[in-house]
């Protein structure tokens, strides 16, 4: 194992998580936040630049990375910017250390879930959370920053940067970036990670100004892409998007939570090619097709039915008031964002069952979303029937195929395998939970596939309208540590709990 050159990434790591929060200190002295605010930011970035770079020059030299350290990289990695990045949650606010690590991790892991505590109390016709809009705007400026960092990753940042640096990247771009399938935009990894971030910053610049155009304020606007394009949730209102009670506001984040729930891949290509690469891909149709169809059943089932929107507000509930709030919801919850235009666990059980099977689909592979993922969903359904025609036809052949290539049976396999331990994690996390006092059934279960899904709300006493401030110290670290599990795709995580990981 070479340990030097996981301390030299763990330098890098820190120095970009302390750039990233230089930003805030900025943030908060434009904002008007108590000047305490701003400096605390500043010199903490300050510390952590000034250790990191100190560490890097420590352990510069030719650093080749195997198999095992990528994986390792990728796990201190996420770990490490969790714990640096929960510091400012600690000490400038009166979050506990479990909760300002539980925010951070649902921050950087793009779930969304909050423990602000949000105790409503009626202002100017809309509810509103004391907790949330007592903290400082640049402490609200890093809870979003969490967002936009780890939803592309700041791993595969740190993979652009790689050639500066002396390391070899592939084996780390594979741990970061797994799933079903994996597609590379160039032949070399560190061009990929460059082109999928410029994706990334140029799709979040152009929802800044479009929502700026809507009304929002540059804060607003830009904390609310980060949530939107990562997405991960986190709002400036406890409100969320109901807040602002614009239909153009929540079209433009529905668009853009679509296209953080697709392939990033796919984005940059159509650049190239043109719309004709989105329809070409199978993975995408059912994306398309998923949503459109949610949509469409939540429309029927809440139309004329009594309708409050997430500030507390009684909705028409006329067919286009009952089409807006169900398409939004629709691609929230299954794009893993976790924004609320209404309060949807007080909707008939059967929409709230439609939503459960959408967190737990997800979006696509490539994306900043989590869930199963649809190409795995995909591949799981074909295999299933190619399985049912064998019992007919035992001489068959068993191809199955993914955008008309054919899957390899290692790779079947490895989705088959995820599959299992996804559920078996899942449903540990539940019954953990359950353990716990103040932990109803749905409100245990729900909470773990939201989670580990990176989801944000769920359902009962973690709906639309709640946190999760009011569960046990116990539930919350077992819900981060979910949360780390589903954002690593399991897999890169577990393994290095293997005894034959740390053997020479």
């Amino acid at each position: 194992m070479n340990f030097t050159a996981i301390i030299h990434a763990m330098s890098v790591l820190s120095l970009i998580c302390g750039v990233a929060m230089a930003s805030a200190s900025g943030v908060s002295a434009a904002m008007g936040d108590p000047p305490s605010v701003a400096i605390f930011f500043l010199l903490y970035s300050l510390v952590m630049a000034g250790g990191s770079i100190l560490v890097f020059l420590r352990s510069r030299g030719e650093h080749e990375l195997g198999t095992r350290e990528g994986f390792l990289i990728v796990v201190l990695g996420w770990l490490l910017i969790i714990l640096l990045g929960a510091v400012p949650f600690r000490w400038l606010s009166s979050f506990r250390w479990i909760d300002a690590i539980f925010e951070t991790a649902s921050g950087f892991t793009t779930t969304g879930a909050s423990v602000i505590d949000q105790s409503l109390v009626l202002c100017d016709g809309s509810r509103l959370a004391q907790g949330l809009c007592s903290l400082p705007k640049g402490l609200l400026y890093w809870r979003s920053m969490t967002h936009w960092l780890g939803g592309m990753g700041v791993v595969v940042i740190y993979i652009a940067i790689i050639p500066y640096l002396g390391i070899g990247g592939k084996k780390l771009y594979q741990a970061e970036v797994s799933g079903a399938s994996s597609s590379q935009l160039a032949p070399r990894i560190t061009d990929t990670a460059k082109m999928l971030w410029g994706v990334y910053i140029l799709f979040s610049a152009v929802q800044t100004l479009l929502l700026m155009a809507g009304g929002m304020s540059l804060f607003d606007a830009w904390c609310h892409t980060c949530g939107t394009l990562a997405t991960g949730g986190f709002s400036t209102s406890p409100a969320s998007v109901s807040a602002f009670n614009s239909f153009y506001i929540e079209a433009v984040i529905i668009v853009f939570m679509f296209l953080g729930s697709s392939n990033f891949v796919l984005h940059h290509q159509m650049m190239k090619k043109g719309l004709s690469v989105y329809l070409k891909d199978e993975e995408f149709r059912s994306n398309l097709v998923f949503t459109i169809l949610g949509g469409l059943a939540l429309t029927f089932i809440i139309h004329g039915r009594a309708i409050v929107d997430a500030a507390g507000r009684a909705v028409d509930p006329n067919i286009f008031n009952a089409a807006r709030h169900a398409f939004f919801q629709t691609v929230s919850i299954k794009s893993t964002t976790g924004f609320c235009s209404s309060d949807f666990d007080m909707w008939p059980d059967t929409a709230r069952f439609i939503l459960l099977m959408l967190m737990i689909v997800g979006g696509c592979g490539g994306s900043t979303t989590g869930g199963l993922k649809h190409a795995r969903v995909i591949l799981l359904v074909k295999y299933s029937v190619v399985q049912i025609k064998r019992t007919l036809f035992p001489h068959s052949l068993s191809n199955v195929t993914l955008n008309g290539a054919r899957v390899e049976s290692e790779t079947l396999h490895k989705v088959l395998a995820f599959f299992f331990i996804y559920f078996v994690i899942m449903a540990a996390g539940a019954l953990i939970l359950c353990t716990q006092p103040g932990n109803d059934l749905l409100s245990s279960t729900s909470a773990s596939i939201s989670c580990i899904g990176s989801i944000g709300p769920g359902l009962a006493k973690v709906g639309a309208v709640c946190t999760y401030s009011w569960m046990s110290d116990l539930s919350k670290a077992v819900l981060a540590a979910l949360m780390l599990l589903g954002r690593l795709e399991i897999f890169t995580m577990m393994v290095i709990f293997l005894p034959t990981f740390w053997k020479r």
